[in-house]
């Protein structure tokens, strides 16, 4: 589903906010616009910062709803993860879809053997284990590595970093490289100093093709705000039969926290190239 698809996309963007020194911006908002075709809207997508506990361990919580309506097909998605606040390690990570299907699926974290269980909603409404994944200490789930990761991303251009994130059953290693930096306008928000970010698998098998991050396109354009690392735009092709339909994704409100207010810059700026 391709609300699915982008809401996993901006996760792992979202993994390149924050300083290191940071915690997290409890209580942070974001509103994103979702386009077809460059101008039709479809949908919108909302995330927040916020606290809560699993399983009684104190937690920071990373929460997304999704929600598109096609007029013959309606998808309300709900994300969420738990990352301890001892540990800074995932611990829970789920996806329920409502409208027009009814779809779940999670991800318990087994630190004690080092290994994610994954399980899946059935057709009786019942969660089944699917498959267990081996895992290292440097993977989070796909959503909660997002806001985790966020604060070691470098931004100066040609610098690179990599992530580990687990969405089902694989283990994504990618590389993710500022390949642009220049002023960036965000209609409605501000204007930035911005960076184009180039995402590239590193663990594919020779006989692997990749498609781009959960089956999107790989030609992904995206932009982040250099001083805090956030996503401001996102613009990709999603396979929809034989089709590659164009989607973009704009921010179109950021509320804020003390100690993590974005850096605006004038409008002259858009004349000058940042380096």
């Amino acid at each position: 589903m391709t609300f699915i698809r982008l809401i996993f996309l901006i996760s792992v963007i979202f993994a390149f906010s924050l300083s290191a020194e940071s915690k997290y911006p409890v209580d942070e908002k974001f509103e994103f616009q979702a386009y077809a075709l460059g101008f039709i809207p479809i949908g919108k997508v909302w995330m927040d910062v916020t606290t809560g506990s699993f399983k009684n361990i104190p937690t920071y919580q990373f929460r997304a709803r999704c929600y598109g309506d096609y007029k013959v097909y309606v998808a309300d998605v709900r994300v969420s993860s738990d990352i301890s606040k001892k540990t800074d390690k995932s611990l829970f990570h789920s996806i329920e879809q409502y409208g027009s299907q009814r779809k779940g699926r999670r991800l318990l974290f087994d630190w004690e053997n080092n290994k994610a269980n994954y399980y899946r909603l059935d057709t009786n409404g019942q969660y089944r284990l699917g498959s267990v994944t081996p895992i290292t200490p440097d993977v989070w789930d796909v959503f909660g590595c997002a806001f985790r990761a966020r604060r070691f991303l470098k931004t100066e251009l040609g610098a690179s970093t990599e992530i580990k994130c687990i969405e089902k059953t694989k283990v994504l290693h990618l590389r993710c490289t500022v390949v642009e930096r220049r002023p960036f306008e965000v209609k409605g928000v501000g204007i930035f100093d911005a960076a184009r970010i180039k995402i590239s698998p590193i663990n594919l098998k020779p006989e692997e093709i990749f498609k781009g991050l959960l089956n999107l396109d790989k030609d992904i354009v995206l932009w982040i705000d250099v001083s805090t690392k956030t996503p401001l735009f996102i613009s990709t092709k999603v396979p929809f039969g034989f089709v590659k339909p164009s989607i973009k994704l704009v921010m179109k409100k950021w509320d804020t926290v003390p100690g993590f207010e974005p850096k605006f810059l004038p409008r002259s700026a858009l004349q000058t190239k940042i380096r």
